[in-house]
């Protein structure tokens, strides 16, 4: 898990000729920039991307579920560390991991409760031992939405490419 983790992350941090062999379809909701990733020109994920506070904000849509990924040119984090972290939207927490590489984390959002909270909340507490991390969720309702039509509609393309095969889904 760690590993397929650490490979989606650094599949969308990094930018290359072969990992980009299709044409990105880039959609801009709100704050949000979404876009189709592939990889060996084979659909990967869906990520909405913002920036705010020198903070690189991603939510990636993939087989397993929602990633939160979260960088900065500032941090100096130990790379395959997880570090314990706390989410809180609203109301609602739960705790989570971060896994870390040298200036970026992952955070997989498996509560799809939780998840939910998303979309209404204004912002996203990142609590972790030495600070607090507040990441703005103006504009997500409709950019949340736009992110799992864009995965949704990329894994029925690729069922329509093989129709003997069933496409991989986990909830």
């Amino acid at each position: 898990m760690r590993l397929h983790l650490a490979t989606v992350f650094a599949t969308i941090l990094t930018t290359s000729a072969f990992a980009q062999s299709r044409t990105e379809q880039i959609v801009t909701v709100g704050p949000w920039e979404i876009k189709t990733t592939y990889r060996a020109d084979k659909f990967d994920s869906c990520t909405m991307t913002r920036n705010a506070n020198e903070l690189g904000v991603t939510f990636a849509r993939t087989p397993e579920g929602l990633l939160l990924l979260l960088e900065s040119p500032k941090w100096k984090l130990e790379r395959g560390r997880a570090y314990p972290v706390l989410l809180a939207a609203g109301p609602e927490s739960i705790d989570a991991k971060a896994l870390a590489e040298s200036k970026a984390v992952t955070i997989t959002l498996a509560d799809s409760p939780f998840n939910r909270k998303l979309s209404s909340a204004s912002v996203l507490e990142v609590r972790g031992e030495g600070a607090t991390l507040r990441v703005p969720l103006d504009g997500s309702r409709a950019a949340l939405d736009r992110l799992e039509v864009c995965y949704e509609k990329n894994t029925r393309e690729n069922v329509a490419t093989n129709p003997f095969v069933a496409p991989s889904r986990k909830p």
